[in-house]
């Protein structure tokens, strides 16, 4: 059975390129198209479509409106198609239960191999449906500690997971914490954006030769692999073509177990593939702490279930547990 399309956008250009690009495979099939929000909660409802593309500035309804009904009352599989300019509020949509973000720069026939590896690696996966946020307790603020450092790995499902663990860090946390979340080039800025509205703590881009501060969350940008030395200095490795992953989490994880040692924290979260998964066994060798994302908050339940699996995770938690054990270290 072919997977299922509807494709939401009130462009006609896009929607006819997104057709002609999808028409390129068998295994997928365009059942309807929607021309707002409110046309595309109302044919999910009657077309039952195995996937949707979502468009977010839309009139009547937008992007964000139809995702939160849709993840509300039919749960199914969204990508975002989102130009650079709207990555703040693409990531937004994430939130509220899509699943990733499509340049619609990417949006060309030439390309279309991209748009449909994207559509079949999402289609069919778990959908968990959107949940209102709680407010969660104050936690506690830790005792100040020397060297400790954590490193966060995520990709599909990343950015809504983040935005319920950094919450549940008290304004006065002690530790830096690095980010490697598989991102599409020029996207950076958006997340970075969209963090900070989220978090208690000052979220940047991990920029060369950077001293880590107490408390500072750093993102790695696409174009390059972050690490960290044992100064607590950020730097590079340069991205080859042939690299699967943008950025690399086994690169992150890796390099602070090396770095730090018993002071070195992993995390791993939702996301497909296992990226990540051997530098969770670097951060566990060199005898730090490592954690990963339950499967029932996870989006797709990949990277951290191969982690879990190779018995290398010491706590397995839902999303805010993350927060606040972290909170409690």
């Amino acid at each position: 059975m072919p997977i299922r399309v509807l494709i939401v956008d009130d462009s006609m250009l896009v929607q006819e390129v997104l057709k002609d690009m999808m028409s390129t495979d068998p295994e997928i099939e365009v059942v309807g198209v929607a021309n707002n929000g409110k046309e595309g909660v109302e044919m999910t409802n009657q077309l039952n479509p195995d996937f949707i593309t979502m468009d977010i500035n839309m009139p009547i309804m937008n992007g964000l409106e139809a995702i939160e009904e849709i993840m509300a009352d039919h749960t199914t599989p969204i990508l975002v198609v989102s130009s650079i300019n709207d990555s703040k509020v693409a990531f937004d949509a994430c939130a509220r239960g899509a699943m990733d973000v499509f340049p619609k720069s990417e949006v060309d026939p030439d390309k279309a191999s991209k748009l449909i590896d994207k559509i079949k690696s999402l289609a069919g996966t778990r959908v968990i449906g959107h949940t209102r946020k709680e407010k969660p307790p104050e936690p506690e603020a830790p005792e100040p500690a020397i060297g400790k450092v954590i490193a966060i790995a995520c990709s599909t499902g990343g950015p809504k997971a983040l935005s319920q663990i950094l919450p549940e860090l008290p304004s006065s946390f002690k530790y830096p914490i690095l980010i490697a979340q598989h991102i599409e080039d020029g996207f950076l800025s958006g997340l970075v954006q969209w963090l900070n509205q989220v978090s208690p703590l000052t979220v940047q881009e991990g920029l060369e030769g950077a001293d880590v501060s107490a408390g500072g969350i750093y993102v790695s940008p696409s174009d390059r692999h972050m690490q960290i030395d044992p100064q607590g200095k950020i730097c590079f490795v340069d991205r080859q073509p042939a690299d699967p992953y943008r950025p690399s989490c086994d690169i992150l994880l890796s390099s602070v177990g090396k770095s730090f040692a018993k002071n070195s924290v992993g995390v791993i979260l939702s996301g497909m593939a296992q990226d990540g998964v051997k530098g969770l066994q670097a951060v566990k060798n060199s005898g730090g702490i490592t954690i990963a994302q339950d499967e029932q908050s996870s989006v797709v339940f990949g990277m951290n279930n191969m982690a879990i699996k190779t018995g290398c995770v010491d706590k397995i938690l839902p999303l805010r547990e993350i927060g606040r054990f972290l909170a409690s270290l």
